[in-house]
């Protein structure tokens, strides 16, 4: 697996989050705007990660499953602390 693969998984999760976080927290925004924004922050955030050369190295498995699992722990902690 590729960095730019992680670090693609790590911009989901994220974008997902914080639009969440926005919704419920700061503006509670309509479905759809909602989703275009999502769409909007992930197809950008993307877009910026593909100019890094660096991010073409591979990754060892251990460290892909660690990367994934502390994403995955992170998500449900952030959903249950903010109750989001």
């Amino acid at each position: 697996m590729k960095r730019k693969n992680l670090v693609n998984g790590i911009i989901l999760a994220f974008s997902v989050v914080l639009i969440r976080f926005i919704d419920v927290r700061v503006y509670d925004m309509n479905i759809i705007v909602t989703l275009l924004l999502l769409v909007a922050l992930i197809y950008g955030a993307m877009r910026i990660v593909e100019r890094f050369p660096s991010l073409d190295q591979s990754v060892s498995k251990r460290t892909s499953f660690t990367v994934n699992t502390l994403v995955i722990i992170s998500i449900f902690l952030v959903f249950f602390i903010f109750k989001l």
